[in-house]
């Protein structure tokens, strides 16, 4: 049977080495992370040939809109560069804490080697990823296609070279999809565990066996247990390394999404206004932004999505834990005491996601950022109607 999961994330490994992203080698079978000097050679070429010509393109000027406003100018420009930005600060990241890429890797892989029920459960959110994400790509490639003909050599330089860098930026997104996925599998996995756990401990809190089976069968459930606190420690501390090297490229998709839906938001109102002729833009090149538009904001709903999966999983295994008051007093004091180690855990290290200590995502946030998102949207049409 052809093992298409596989073959995915295959395809995403030698993507991110085409493009410069992954700057080492790693064995899935082995789950061995290590360097050589062909990958970190072609890493080098491909960014300083980025960087080379991204400085090149500063050097020249050019216009793709026409007879629009100021406002909408400055709004372009400010998402352009913020993409760039973003695209820049990834690359840089990838060699500043590369040794700790590796070492988050490494982890990653043994989790993924010693769980293969995790890729079972996750395959099908692993292809929606894969093709939300390479739609998002492609329409963005057929988007600078369309250009030519209508902008100079150097902004379509331009935009190849925006579009090599949300690339980047969007592959680094897509590796931190994967690694949330993966730990909101194994919550889902460890709930279910310990939900068995609890109904087993339960019934022999009420039903005791003859004493040999009853210790026998008290001391395997607190294995199991103990199983599930080193687990969920394992979870907990990837998901605070993972957020301790992504953060500042958090904090810039984090922005980045809040600035494109505004800027989304007004572009398309200046459409109205204008007229897409006046803007320098065709039906195909409307077309190829709206849809682009709808696969790009479709993923950054499934990385929101899962990343809040992930905290609901968490507190799913908390409130499991209060099913303990229903037990009759009578089990093994090991088990007892099992229970009591991981009801004190998840007590002292609650899983919290934070980036750079600066926003925290939660259910409550993200309500507050929709509307936040829906203020500055009509802010920003409220100022040029009456200004412009």
């Amino acid at each position: 049977m052809l093992d298409w999961v596989g073959l995915l994330l295959r395809t995403v490994l030698l993507y991110s080495k085409a493009i410069g992203v992954t700057n080492f080698e790693f064995d899935w079978s082995s789950g061995r992370v290590f360097t050589t000097s062909l990958s970190t050679l072609y890493a080098t070429v491909v960014n300083f040939i980025v960087v080379t010509l991204l400085g090149y393109q500063f050097t020249g000027s050019s216009r793709l809109f026409g007879n629009v406003s100021k406002l909408h100018e400055y709004v372009i420009i400010v998402l352009t560069v913020l993409r760039i930005i973003a695209g820049l600060i990834t690359l840089l990241n990838r060699w500043r804490q590369r040794c700790q890429l590796m070492k988050l890797t490494s982890r990653f892989i043994r989790l993924f080697l010693s769980r293969p029920e995790a890729l079972r459960i996750s395959r099908w959110a692993i292809l929606g990823k894969f093709l939300v994400a390479s739609l998002t790509d492609f329409l963005q490639i057929a988007i600078s296609l369309e250009a030519i003909g209508r902008v100079d050599s150097t902004l379509f330089l331009g935009m190849g070279l925006q579009f090599y860098l949300s690339a980047i930026l969007n592959l680094a997104i897509a590796q931190h999809f994967l690694v949330m996925l993966f730990v909101r599998t194994d919550y889902q996995l460890l709930i279910r565990e310990l939900r068995q756990v609890i109904g087993e401990s339960k019934g022999l809190s009420y039903h005791q066996q003859r004493k040999g089976a009853f210790m026998t069968r008290c001391c395997d459930l607190a294995d199991q247990v103990e199983d599930i606190a080193r687990r969920q420690n394992e979870l907990n501390s990837i998901v605070d390394q993972l957020h301790e090297i992504f953060g500042i490229q958090g904090l810039m998709v984090y922005v980045g999404y809040y600035i494109s839906v505004v800027s989304t938001t007004y572009l398309t109102y200046s459409v109205f206004k204008y007229g897409y002729t006046d803007m320098g833009l065709t039906h195909r090149s409307v077309f190829l932004a709206l849809t682009w538009c709808f696969f790009y904001y479709l993923d950054a709903i499934l990385n929101f999505f899962t990343t809040l999966s992930v905290l609901d999983g968490h507190k799913e295994l908390v409130r499991l834990m209060e099913d303990r008051t229903l037990f009759a007093i009578g089990l093994d004091i090991r088990l007892e005491q099992s229970f009591e180690s991981l009801q004190l855990q998840l007590a002292r290290n609650p899983l919290r996601m934070q980036i750079m200590k600066m926003c925290t995502i939660s259910h409550s946030g993200t309500l507050a950022m929709f509307g936040s998102l829906v203020t500055h949207s009509i802010i920003l049409i409220q100022y040029d109607m009456e200004n412009f």
